[in-house]
């Protein structure tokens, strides 16, 4: 796009914001906020009667949804504004961002919430909104550091003669494709396994990366992905990198994406989680251990390497182990203080720290000060021993810290109680438009859940756009108030049988969703002999392998946990019944949960009903929301927690469902069964 304003002003490109602009009073923003979207000749140019959409997609049927919410966010864009739009199930949510991103004049960040949806918008919904609808515009994607190939590092691999035959395979694999990519994705390495640690050793992450003193930056595929992303007009992250971005700036003043003056984000139910997360502190025993690594390399001559330096290095690999080993008795996951540390994770945090600085003065006196090598990894040892400090010794009273172990290391966790004011200072001050967007954002049809949390200004509007989706009669919610309590002994028996009776009710075909490994275990375990269908179990291959199966398979039964809660695309016969074990409230003892509510409980507040029982809501939406994905599905939603019709707050719970008929008698929910699906 050429005609692009160079500053914030009130004028607009032709055919885009305020060319011509209608007003209409259609919907409404928060409490008395009016909210009167404008029309874009361009826009109405694709999506108004007649429009590209129109004629060039065969059986076109117009989404009233998807139009409104396109001219909310034309709006919000023009007028430099923030907007929170729920967009149920089929709305098409994301076109309805995409299309006014790009006849904006702006430049428009784009965040998803992960990098498989990054894709589908990059792969699918760009091609088609610029090859089919013919609307010109240039986007570019990024992805984080370690989503690249580096040169550099690729290089060292080749020479590291500690690498097995196996890592010698897939690095020789990376290298024939090394000559041949014009990104250096590592999505593009079809055949290369998910986590493999020869794709570890041949990228550089924040703290690895030499920066412009590499030899090979004019080459950088990272660099090549930002001079794209600088030019276009739309640029399309997830979340992870946006936020890691966000609080690098904030901390060196650099960072990877471009300036923009807007930014949408898909799936922002996430976004105080992951917020939270990189504008906290986080020290595994790898990224340890990868300092160590880098810090040898420099250190080595062709002599070996000097005797200090090897003694240091040796002591750090006993120290990592000494430390995150002293953790061992709070992990999986704890909240820690420094009253709960046992003498021996302070005595070996003291070492650790110790060694550290030795081995930053032998960089000092073997490389030399003045070498840009040496200088980097002295103040990666400082940026160490700074974040160790905190992570351990819990200095600060507005973190939470924690341990937790992940899939290939242990993390070492500092992380803020409260985001809102960070967001507002460092988000929603400095971007003159921020849109968030997601099918579950609000709780009993508001959206001040999520508006308190993230602190977001009182001049937001909201939109909630209803799924075109008929759920009044194309599914029915199935709420036994006759199931023992979920923690009564007696519900792991009661609950098998009644998912049986279910699961043969629809011949399969079934989504059992459980809030935690032990009870899809438990559950598991009581009736998956018994069934003549295929069953399979969260665990048994990757996700896509298990989606792949279930989808392919007919009759197929799968018992699932968090990972299939959102983001599971099932279209058709092959999933007619989605089983819901409990409400799902975040579990005791997560650090962060605790930590929250503590806070609201210090402030006189009602910590579960303004945040447990809303966050649980969000997560009970999301569940929900994998039956219904085609105007043609049917299907039954079981909730197998008898609290959602016993307790208080379980009319919360309804209020935020879609509006589907609901029976808790199982006779009469088999004869509204037998009638959808009778001859």
């Amino acid at each position: 796009m050429e005609d692009r304003p160079e500053s914030k002003q009130a004028t607009s490109p032709p055919g885009g914001p305020g060319a011509d602009s209608e007003r209409h009073d259609v919907f409404a923003g928060h409490g008395a906020l009016a909210f009167a979207p404008v029309s874009w000749p361009a826009l109405e140019e694709v999506i108004g009667p007649g429009g590209r959409l129109a004629t060039t997609l065969p059986g076109y049927e117009r989404r009233a949804g998807q139009e409104t919410m396109m001219r909310a966010v034309a709006t919000a864009l023009e007028r430099r504004e923030s907007l929170m739009v729920e967009a149920g199930t089929g709305t098409g949510k994301s076109l309805a961002y995409l299309l006014p991103a790009a006849l904006s004049g702006e430049h428009v960040i784009l965040s998803t919430g992960t990098r498989t949806l990054q894709d589908q918008l990059w792969e699918k919904q760009v091609p088609f909104a610029r090859d089919i609808l013919g609307v010109e515009f240039e986007a570019a994607i990024l992805k984080g550091r370690t989503n690249y190939l580096c040169l550099l590092a690729l290089e060292q691999a080749k020479r590291d003669p500690r690498l097995g035959l196996e890592l010698r395979d897939d690095l020789g694999r990376i290298e024939r494709w090394a000559a041949v990519t014009a990104t250096g994705d590592r999505a593009e390495v079809a055949d290369l396994a998910e986590g493999a640690p020869a794709w570890r050793s041949v990228t550089a992450d924040a703290e690895q990366c030499v920066g412009r003193r590499c030899e090979h930056f004019d080459d950088c595929f990272v660099m090549r992905a930002r001079r794209l992303a600088e030019r276009a007009d739309v640029v399309i992250v997830n979340h992870h990198l946006f936020f890691a971005d966000l609080a690098l700036k904030e901390t060196s003043g650099f960072g990877l994406l471009p300036d923009a003056q807007a930014v949408v984000f898909d799936e922002a139910h996430h976004l105080e989680d992951i917020a939270a997360a990189h504008f906290g502190l986080a020290v595994s025993d790898a990224r340890v251990a990868r300092f160590g690594g880098d810090a040898r390399r420099a250190l080595m001559t062709p002599d070996g390497l000097p005797e200090g330096a090897a003694s240091d290095l040796a002591a750090l690999s006993r120290d990592i182990e000494r430390l995150y080993g002293a953790y061992r008795r709070f992990l999986p996951q704890s909240r820690l203080t420094r009253e709960v540390l046992p003498d021996a994770v302070l005595e070996a945090y003291y070492k650790l720290d110790t060694t550290l600085a030795a081995l930053a003065r032998e960089l000092a006196g073997h490389i030399g000060p003045d070498s840009d090598a040496a200088t980097r990894l002295i103040q990666r040892a400082e940026h160490l021993r700074q974040d160790l400090a905190e992570v351990v010794l819990c200095q600060r009273d507005d973190l939470v810290h924690w341990v937790e172990r992940g899939p290939r290391a242990v993390f070492l966790r500092a992380a803020p109680v409260e985001i809102g004011g960070l967001l507002r200072e460092l988000l929603f001050e400095r971007f003159s438009s921020v849109i968030l967007t997601s099918a579950t954002l609000t709780t009993q049809g508001t959206f001040d859940h999520y508006r308190g949390r993230l602190g977001l200004p009182d001049t937001t509007h909201t939109l909630n756009v209803a799924s075109p989706f008929d759920y009044a009669n194309q599914a029915l919610i199935y709420t036994p108030d006759d199931l023992p309590a979920p923690n009564a002994p007696a519900w792991f028996d009661a609950a098998g049988e009644r998912v049986e009776a279910l699961v043969r009710l629809t011949e399969g075909r079934a989504l059992l969703l459980f809030t935690s490994f032990r009870a899809m275990r438990a559950v598991h375990d009581r009736v998956a002999e018994r069934l003549p269908y295929p069953v399979m179990m969260q665990g048994e291959g990757s996700r896509e392998s298990l989606l792949k199966r279930f989808r392919n398979q007919s009759g197929s039964v799968l018992f699932a946990t968090a990972t299939f809660w959102e983001g599971v695309d099932v279209v058709g016969d092959a999933l007619s019944l989605v089983v819901i074990d409990r409400l799902p409230f975040a579990p005791p003892g997560d650090p962060m949960v605790d930590a929250r509510i503590g806070a609201l409980t210090r402030a006189g507040r009602n910590a579960f009903m303004e945040y447990q029982v809303p966050a649980a809501i969000i997560a009970l939406k999301q569940g929900f929301g994998r039956l219904i994905r085609h105007r043609t599905d049917t299907g039954i939603v079981a909730i197998l927690d008898p609290r959602l019709v016993r307790s208080r707050y379980g009319d919360a719970f309804l209020a935020s469902l879609p509006p589907g008929r609901r029976t808790g008698d199982l006779e009469l929910l088999s004869a509204w069964w037998d009638e959808m699906n009778g001859p």
